[in-house]
């Protein structure tokens, strides 16, 4: 006997753990599917699933036991380790480390049904004390400024605003954003960064962060895009200034400046118009921008699956098209473990 069936006392993998845990979510969701052949197909799936390594189905009999004990009232649970803590024997460090990750899994699972995936982040919580922060959930919000200027912000997107009679500020707090600038020579409209600034007198232009980098795309007028990280004056690795002209985007990054390029249009300004536009792009970085505009959460099973690639337009607000597109034209099925959480295997 080979494997981990030689070395008992190591738990699996967390990935392995985290695989096991699906397949038992899934295959008990689909005891109540009407539809026979997708529950089928799901079965083949799994069986292939556990014939790919003894450590996998191992892995699953140790998930179904934690499972039955996890369906014990917690309350029952306590009361019996205070009642036999003196005269009952420890769990073993495997079996704890198991339940422990268990009950991680149920935890984040009551996380998703309770504020759907991160409606409740610190945005929203400090949106409750600041008037000046705008932030959209999972549609594209609208706003008129008071200078005349308006702003668009893409689903799970924050800025602060900060307009007096002496300066127009906007503080990109996350995701993306399309500035319509009103103009007013005395007051330039300053988007400050992470990476720098964005400066325009009165023109059109978006801006969009990923937490590793700003990408500025400029539709109409002039833009000066100025690096700063950290508060760095100069760039070490070339220029730390540069003006976007109609049709240019750059990159704004830790180290500095992108090169100038052209941009597509219609990538670009499709959010605006509903629209999700992919070009051969891997599942999960469709999956990432799906997520933004629904109320729950898509996750895939496998590396493979979010490895797939996916190319078509879609309206953002209708997530079943996009899953009906890629279960008609990938190897995937989309499982429904709830409301809010959905699963391709």
């Amino acid at each position: 006997m080979t494997g981990r069936q030689e070395m008992s006392s190591e738990p699996a993998t967390e990935q392995l753990f985290d695989e096991a845990v699906v397949w038992y979510m899934c295959l008990r969701e689909a005891k109540d599917d009407a539809d026979g052949d997708r529950t089928d197909d799901l079965i083949v799936r799994f069986e292939a699933w556990k014939r790919q390594s003894s450590d996998n189905v191992i892995a699953y009999a140790e998930v179904e036991f934690l499972w039955g004990r996890l369906a014990l009232p917690v309350k029952r649970q306590v009361q019996a380790q205070k009642s036999h803590h003196s005269v009952t024997k420890q769990p073993s460090r495997k079996q704890s480390g198991y339940l422990k990750a268990v009950m991680i899994a149920v935890v984040a699972a009551c996380l998703v049904l309770i504020v759907g995936f991160g409606s409740e982040t610190y945005n929203t919580v400090i949106g409750r004390f600041d008037e000046n922060l705008v932030q959209s959930e999972h549609e594209v919000l609208t706003k008129m400024l008071s200078d005349g200027s308006v702003i668009k912000l893409n689903a799970e997107s924050a800025v602060l605003i900060d307009l007096t009679a002496k300066r127009r500020v906007v503080k990109l707090l996350s995701g993306e954003v399309w500035f319509d600038v009103a103009h007013d020579k005395e007051r330039p409209f300053v988007v400050q960064t992470d990476f720098g600034d964005v400066t325009a007198l009165g023109t059109e232009f978006n801006v969009k962060t990923d937490r590793q980098k700003l990408t500025i795309s400029l539709e109409e007028g002039k833009v000066s895009v100025n690096w700063h990280v950290g508060g760095a004056l100069e760039n070490p690795a070339g220029e730390a200034v540069v003006t976007l002209l109609p049709g240019e985007a750059t990159t704004l990054l830790p180290d500095g400046i992108g090169d100038k390029i052209r941009f597509d249009p219609i990538a670009t300004t499709a959010w605006r118009n509903g629209k999700m536009v992919f070009y051969q792009t891997p599942l999960s970085d469709v999956i990432d921008v799906i997520n933004k505009y629904h109320d729950g959460h898509i996750m895939a099973l496998s590396s493979e699956i979010n490895n797939m690639t996916v190319s078509g337009v879609f309206h953002t607000n209708d997530i079943n098209q996009v899953l009906e597109v890629i279960e008609g034209t990938l190897p995937v099925h989309a499982v429904k473990i709830s409301k809010y959480m959905i699963l391709l295997v």
